[in-house]
């Protein structure tokens, strides 16, 4: 996938002639196909006319520039009618709010990316928006939602914000702490209930057989009681 600003000011190179026919200056969206039409020539001089080249005749689409065959497939808006219409609406995505057809505002549409190979658009980027307070920054939602691409909204299938791929820094800090908060009951509770069933394990185990030695303590000697009284001899007064 090719961000859409990325096309722009891409240099154009005929494979036939080996020639720069000019730059992209701008892309010609098809809101029934969710597509690329065709890609605004900016010649640089090269032609005086306004030429367009029909997606469909773009080689490959690379880091650096843009192949087509041939410089002949770079032609007249007025020689491909069924383009004219198209390039006439003038129709964009970036800046487009975005609603669900419940009516629920997902944000402004600040970027598409797409399919370098068919030209499909592959997925939109979302900026501003507030999903239940959780959606801050950006997010992404696959084209496969989107129902209809107006000139002033942008609509999706319901249901489609629970879709929406959140980029971490458009998590609101309040999600955040709820995250790490749920993270970290999660593991007390873990800790709680895998020592419970250690203990239980202990108490269900057999009792260890534990051989106790007899001290034979030495025996004690009999201690006699001496009367240590000396008999007092009174004399006779007198």
């Amino acid at each position: 996938m090719k961000p859409s600003k990325k096309y722009l000011s891409l240099p154009i190179i005929s494979l036939q002639e080996g020639q720069q026919i000019g730059y992209v200056k701008s892309l010609i969206l098809d809101a029934g196909t969710k597509a690329l039409a065709a890609i605004v020539v900016d010649t640089k001089g090269f032609f005086k006319d306004q030429r367009i080249i029909p997606y469909s005749r773009v080689v490959s689409v690379g880091e650096d520039a843009i192949t087509i065959d041939k410089e002949s497939h770079v032609e007249k808006t007025t020689n491909l009618p069924e383009l004219v219409d198209l390039v006439k609406e003038k129709l964009t995505i970036i800046g487009t709010k975005m609603v669900t057809e419940t009516g629920k505002t997902l944000g402004i549409a600040d970027e598409y990316y797409v399919d370098q190979a068919t030209g499909k658009i592959a997925q939109i980027e979302i900026s501003g928006g507030k999903i239940e307070g959780f959606l801050s920054g950006k997010a992404f939602i696959s084209a496969e939602y989107i129902t209809t691409i107006g000139h002033d909204v942008i609509i999706t299938q319901k249901g489609s914000e629970n879709s929406l791929t959140v980029a971490d820094k458009g998590l609101s800090d309040s999600f955040k702490n709820l995250i790490h908060s749920t993270s970290n009951l999660a593991s007390e509770t873990t800790h709680t209930i895998s020592s419970y069933f250690k203990k239980e394990k202990a108490k269900s185990a057999p009792p260890t057989a534990v051989a106790k030695e007899l001290v034979n303590l030495p025996e004690t000697e009999e201690i006699q009681e001496t009367d240590s009284e000396t008999p007092i001899i009174k004399e006779p007064l007198g």
